[in-house]
């Protein structure tokens, strides 16, 4: 498991140690929560993402502690790794589908062609361009601005409410980045992980609903409850997959408004909110490990409701703003962002290096 230093990746640590799965826990600094998750069979440091070392490094880790099944924790990780992994040792798999099919998911340009041929909705385009086009163009607010595909400088959506604020945002990046510029729409974040096989089923899924988000205008849960899988949504999402030649493990971010939910987005990855999942029963990475090296799936099984997922430093951060975002404790049952009571250590790193940046970043401010 690369990137351990993610919220995200230590949850898919701590899926795969429950599920009795010996897991390898890869990350560029000793200081990453996940190495001293109790989870953790084994631990390695190796070079950056962006480093041309970190794919042979990966492949060294594999190779001594081999055979395994290498899980990508991040974007970067995936692109360093799928198209190098024939580097990889004997026995050893890459839990990913390849470049092609990963594309085909991950371009938001060509997502909405590949989501119409299975019956999803996306929202409607109104440019797909550089930003030099974008600020040529006479562009109808509000919109949502996005990069066309992940790794760029813009690294999230945008939502934008005003020519001037268009302008602005435009105006801060390169005339080449190629952007995908939509109609806004609204609704409520709706997000469905799925893990399809290598046949294209889908073997598990988990469905949720955002109560907030962060940041507030267009960001990821941060309050969720774990609702009932739409099952015609899930079998459109594996359809949707299994034409695209994708396989392992997807989240699918939807804004449910009148109608039916509008896609805006998938990610072949782990996710923030994934311990929700884990809460509610469904082991989506161990069923993910389990799709990459061809053993068999049972189907997907039912799991608790009403669960919910709390990140309780998006709320304190937006209420030092101003914002509204209560800080009571959330209702029960709750599971957090960062902390398990049966791994407090890896939570205690995290929160000891969010205080930490932020503190960096209010000294930073005042030198100005």
């Amino acid at each position: 498991m690369t990137d351990a230093h993610l919220r995200s990746t230590l949850h898919g640590i701590r899926a795969l140690g429950r599920a009795h799965i010996e897991t390898v826990a890869v990350a560029d600094s000793w200081k990453a929560s996940g190495l001293w998750s109790r989870h953790a069979a084994a631990r390695a440091v190796v070079p950056p993402t962006a480093s041309e070392r970190f794919a042979g490094a990966v492949a060294e880790v594999a190779e001594r502690h081999g055979p395994l099944v290498v899980l990508p924790g991040r974007e970067a990780a995936l692109d360093a790794l799928v198209h190098r992994d024939s580097d990889l040792p004997a026995g050893c798999l890459l839990a990913s589908p390849g470049p092609e099919a990963l594309e085909r998911v991950r371009s938001k340009p060509a997502l909405a062609d590949i989501a119409a041929r299975a019956g999803l909705r996306t929202p409607p385009t109104l440019l797909v361009g550089s930003a030099r086009q974008a600020r040529e163009a006479q562009l109808p607010v509000p919109c949502v601005v996005k990069p066309a595909r992940p790794g760029q400088a813009l690294c999230r959506a945008h939502v934008v409410t005003s020519s001037s604020q268009l302008a602005t945002l435009l105006g801060e990046l390169l005339d080449d980045e190629p952007l995908l510029i939509q109609e806004h729409v609204a609704g409520a974040l709706l997000a469905l992980s799925v893990v399809v096989d290598r046949a294209g089923s889908v073997v598990a899924r988990f469905q949720q609903v955002a109560a907030r988000t962060f940041p507030p205008e267009a960001g990821v849960s941060s309050l969720a409850i774990s609702v009932a899988p739409d099952e015609t949504l899930t079998e459109r999402v594996g359809e949707m997959l299994r034409q695209a030649g994708f396989w392992g493990m997807a989240q699918l971010q939807f804004l449910a408004g009148e109608g039916w939910p509008v896609l805006i987005d998938v990610n072949p990855r782990f996710y923030g909110s994934l311990s929700l999942a884990l809460a509610a029963g469904v082991n989506l990475p161990a069923a993910w490990h389990a799709v990459a090296r061809g053993a068999p799936v049972g189907p997907a099984q039912p799991y608790r409701l009403g669960v919910r997922y709390r990140w309780l430093e998006a709320d304190i951060v937006v209420a030092a703003r101003g914002g509204d975002a209560p800080l009571l404790p959330a209702r029960r049952p709750v599971v957090g962002a960062w902390w398990s009571a049966d791994d407090p250590l890896p939570a205690a790193i995290l929160a000891g290096g969010a205080f930490s940046a932020r503190i960096r970043r209010q000294v930073r401010r005042r030198l100005r």
